[in-house]
């Protein structure tokens, strides 16, 4: 093949796998609770190949602004000083303000007042893939021994036409 044509081919194949891990990713996502790890092995005439693992995230909980108006509002009212001329809540101020909330779990001063404009929110769970170190060479162990098949596993029909 020439250039042209590996192109040509590598971007079919890659649209092709970029929709099978979307496709998968969503399935191992529905596998897999918050915190599994599952390691992926493969069989090569009685020989365990471990490629490596999926892991799916536990969710972060932050402390974010989730409401910027009635933060600003308080902070105009109970703490005019750390309000620029532009009603803005100075960065540092507002980062202090997240600080507090995140070390005693609630969106409170150190004086005990009330900070509106602020919640705990949770992130995402999502599934990703840790290859081993040597991933490629056991990869393409699996291919030429026929365990993993990339038609099969890409949808790839033979005389499609």
């Amino acid at each position: 093949m020439d250039n042209i044509q590996k192109f040509m081919a590598a971007d079919m194949l890659s649209k092709k796998v970029s929709a099978l891990q979307k496709s998968l990713k969503a399935e191992a996502e529905g596998e897999l609770e918050p915190g599994d790890r599952k390691s992926v092995a493969f069989d090569l005439d009685g020989e365990k190949i471990v490629l490596g693992a999926i892991t799916r995230t536990k969710p972060r909980e932050a402390w974010k602004v989730t409401d910027e108006a009635s933060l600003t509002k308080w902070i105009e009212e109970n703490h005019p000083d750390m309000v620029q001329m532009i009603p803005v809540p100075k960065e540092w101020f507002v980062k202090s303000l997240l600080a507090q909330a995140a070390a005693i779990d609630a969106p409170v001063t150190d004086a005990g007042e009330l900070v509106p404009g602020i919640a705990k929110v949770s992130g995402v769970s999502y599934a990703s893939a840790k290859p081993e170190k040597d991933a490629d060479a056991k990869l393409a162990r699996l291919v030429a021994g026929g365990v993993i098949q990339t038609s099969e596993l890409l949808a790839i029909e033979g005389d499609a036409a």
